[in-house]
C-alpha cells in the first residue's frame, strides 16, 4: 500500500521499505540527520499509515468508556487522551489516541498501522451497545510536524498559532488552500510540535509548504530513535497482549477509578499483588548497541530482557528499553550480551536526553 505522498517520497529518494504492508521511507539523507533536524529545529514525517477510525452515536460514550481504561464520558471537545484497548488478562491489545469531536457521541480513534484491522474486529465484537464504528483510514492523511520551530513554521505556512495549546488538546480549522485540518498538539518524538490529520488529497501540498518553510523530511529509522530516546514504547516491541499498562509504567493512562472496563479486574488484582517484572531504560556505558531480544544479566543470573534498543544520536550512547525483575532499582548495574560480549549498562529512567536541543 501507498501513502497519498509515496510520489513525494520516491521524488525525494528516500529509501523505502516495506513497514507492515506499506511502502514507507526510513530515511532521506540519514537517520542521524534527521533525528538532529528534529530535536534542533523542525522534522517532517508521513504517518498517514495509521489507522482512523471513528466511533459516533448516543452509545459512542458508553461503548468506549467500556473497551478504553480512560474516563471518555468526561472528555471535553477538543481533548485528546492516550489510552488502551486491553484484553480480559489486561495485556495491551493496542495503545491510540482517542479525540473527543463531540462530547459523548463523536470520537476519532488514532491506532497503530499494523493493529487496525485487528482493532477493528476486536472492537465490532466487543459493540453491544451498538455504536456507530468506522474505519476512515483512506480518507485521512497524517502529518506530524515536530520540533522547537514546529510552530513558527505553522505560522508561516498556515497562518495558525498553536503557542496557546496544551498538550493533547486539539483544533478543529478550515483552511483556504489545505480545507479542514484536525491539528493536535501530540506527537512521538518528544520534540514538541504537532499532529494533522487532513483530507488525504491536499496532503501533498501541505507537505511542500513545510518542507518549502524549513522542515526536514524525516523518515521511519529518525521517528523511532527519537520515541527511543524519549522512552516512549512500540507496541509489538515493548508493549503487546501479553504485557499490562502496570508492567510498562503506563498506568497514568488508566483510570482504576472508573469501573467497568475491561481489562480492569486483572489489572486490579496484579496492582494488589504486585508487579514481577517492569520495563525498564538501560544507558550502555561500554561501546556497543544493544538490540532486541539480549539478555539482560545481573551476578551472572539473568533478570531481563532488551525490547528496543539503539544509538542515541545525541548522547552517541547505547539506549534499549528492557522488561526487567521488578527488584531492579533505577542507578543498578547491569550486562546486556550482545553476541559474544557483554555491555555495561546501567538502568536509568527515561527520557534519556532532553527533548528539544539548541543548534
Amino acid at each position: 500500500m501507498q501513502t497519498p505522498l509515496y510520489h513525494e517520497h520516491v521524488r525525494l529518494n528516500a529509501k523505502m521499505v516495506d513497514f507492515h504492508g506499506w511502502d514507507m521511507p526510513v530515511w532521506y539523507t540519514g537517520i542521524k540527520e534527521e533525528h538532529l533536524a528534529t530535536r534542533r529545529h523542525a522534522g517532517l514525517f508521513d504517518v498517514s499509515h495509521m489507522g482512523e477510525i471513528t466511533v459516533s452515536g448516543e452509545a459512542a460514550a458508553p461503548f468506549l468508556d467500556r473497551v478504553l481504561t480512560r474516563d471518555i464520558a468526561s472528555m471535553a471537545r477538543g481533548k485528546a487522551l492516550y489510552t488502551f484497548l486491553l484484553n480480559d488478562a489486561g495485556g495491551i491489545i493496542d495503545d491510540l489516541i482517542v479525540y473527543c469531536l463531540e462530547p459523548l457521541t463523536g470520537y476519532l480513534l488514532c491506532v497503530n498501522s499494523s493493529n487496525k484491522d485487528r482493532d477493528l474486529a476486536w472492537m465490532t465484537g466487543q459493540n453491544a451497545e451498538h455504536a456507530l464504528i468506522r474505519d476512515m483510514s483512506e480518507a485521512y492523511s497524517m502529518l506530524a510536524l515536530q520540533g522547537p520551530a514546529a510552530s513558527a513554521i505553522l505560522r508561516a505556512c498556515l497562518g495558525f498559532d498553536d503557542t496557546g495549546m496544551r498538550p493533547f488538546s486539539f483544533v478543529v480549522t478550515d483552511t483556504p488552500a489545505y480545507g479542514e485540518l484536525i491539528v493536535s498538539k501530540t506527537g512521538y518524538t518528544g520534540a514538541g510540535g504537532v499532529e494533522i490529520f487532513l483530507d488525504a488529497g491536499t496532503a501533498p501540498a501541505l507537505w511542500h509548504a513545510f518542507t518549502r518553510g524549513g522542515a526536514t523530511p524525516c523518515g521511519l529509522g529518525a521517528r523511532d530513535t527519537l520515541r527511543l530516546e524519549m522512552g516512549y514504547p512500540l507496541h509489538g516491541n515493548d508493549i503487546d497482549d501479553t504485557t499490562t499498562p502496570l508492567e510498562a509504567g503506563l498506568d497514568f493512562a488508566v483510570d482504576l477509578g472508573k469501573k467497568g472496563f475491561i481489562g480492569e479486574p486483572a489489572l486490579l488484582a496484579q496492582k494488589d499483588r504486585g508487579i514481577t517484572r517492569r520495563l525498564a531504560g538501560l544507558v550502555v556505558l561500554d561501546r556497543g548497541i544493544p538490540r532486541e531480544h539480549c539478555r539482560c544479566l545481573k551476578d551472572a543470573r539473568e533478570v531481563g530482557t532488551v525490547t528496543s534498543g539503539s544509538i542515541s544520536p545525541v548522547s552517541g550512547k547505547g539506549i534499549a528499553l528492557a522488561y526487567v525483575d521488578a527488584r531492579i532499582k533505577d542507578g543498578d548495574e547491569l550486562l546486556v550480551e550482545v553476541r559474544d560480549r557483554t555491555l555495561l549498562s546501567v538502568v536509568t529512567k527515561p527520557p534519556f536526553v532532553p527533548g528539544t536541543l539548541q543548534a
